[in-house]
């Protein structure tokens, strides 16, 4: 008789803790093991993979004339490009089309497979039956797809220094405030020292964005019907909001905007890093998760399986 056939005949039960936490990891293992079964999980990374490379190939062949004039209006007087283009100057530039276009993309698509895909494929019904409630399923998913984010903006970064770096070497790292959302002119240096933990900040600050992203695409996950038309939505309402903050005479609504806050990331990269910002960012962060994943716990729960 093994143990547990020896304690229910004895009356004794696993205590109830447990027991949630044995079902909790059970849920987080079988959707990690989902989530990496699907093909379309790893095509992120094969893209990401071909951008990068391009990326580095068209940092080879620019001058980077209009950059050096800019930064000769900055007081920082550089003759060629060799003077400021390394592999941290590709990586934190590269970052900015890679965290606010690829991204976003991938995590919504993600998301959109969690619950309508599930609904839509059948096998949404079957997961129900574990002795876990929905909310905790939902969480479950949603911890995963946080994973998930995590391990596409590690991928971006260290693919991004992997190649900067052997191509262009290292140094300090030169950037323009205004294009790192930063202030309206000048420029900004970050010692070679400081640029790895910079790195690891951007990549932190970004991952809580996606974060954000997922509870909304899991919100709207769970009132679709089908996984296109989820991520569909999901990005409609990102692209729209985007757009929204490109627009300067709407400047008053931009504090409002999650995007906002899902692109403070770019403070690691001024010459001191905005603390007082990035705290800010975060708590609308926050308030944001909260709201958008309390909302999808709710719908989850009042959704009628059927299939």
């Amino acid at each position: 008789m093994n143990e547990s056939a020896a304690n229910a005949a004895s009356g004794r039960t696993a205590p109830e803790g447990l027991s949630v936490l044995g079902g909790v990891w059970a849920v987080l293992r079988f959707e990690w093991v989902k989530l990496l079964g699907r093909r379309i999980t790893w095509v992120p990374f094969l893209v990401l993979a071909a951008v990068i490379t391009l990326i580095t190939i068209v940092f080879h062949y620019l001058e980077f004339k209009t950059t050096i004039t800019f930064f000769r209006t900055a007081s920082m007087n550089f003759d060629s490009k060799n003077d400021f283009v390394n592999g941290y100057y590709m990586t934190a530039h590269a970052m900015l089309p890679v965290f606010r276009m690829l991204i976003p993309i991938f995590v919504a698509v993600a998301s959109g497979l969690m619950v309508a895909g599930e609904a839509e494929g059948g096998t949404l019904r079957a997961c129900l039956i574990r002795p876990l409630p929905r909310s905790g399923l939902l969480l479950g998913k949603f911890a995963i797809l946080c994973g998930y984010a995590l391990a596409l903006s590690v991928f971006a970064i260290a693919l991004l220094l992997a190649c900067g770096i052997a191509c262009f070497g290292t140094g300090d790292l030169y950037t323009i405030n205004v294009v790192f959302q930063n202030g309206e002119g000048g420029a900004s240096m970050v010692p070679a020292a400081e640029t790895a933990d910079r790195f690891v900040l951007a990549a932190l600050f970004a991952t809580m964005g996606m974060a954000v992203l997922a509870a909304l695409a899991l919100l709207i996950s769970s009132l679709a019907n089908t996984a296109a038309m989820a991520y569909v939505l999901t990005l409609s309402i990102y692209f729209a909001v985007l757009t929204l903050r490109m627009m300067p005479f709407l400047d008053w609504l931009y504090p409002y905007l999650f995007v906002t806050h899902m692109m403070r990331w770019q403070q690691c990269f001024y010459e001191h890093v905005k603390v007082g910002e990035i705290y800010v960012s975060l708590v609308h962060l926050g308030a944001y998760l909260i709201a958008f994943l309390s909302a999808a716990m709710v719908l989850f729960k009042e959704r009628d399986i059927q299939s």
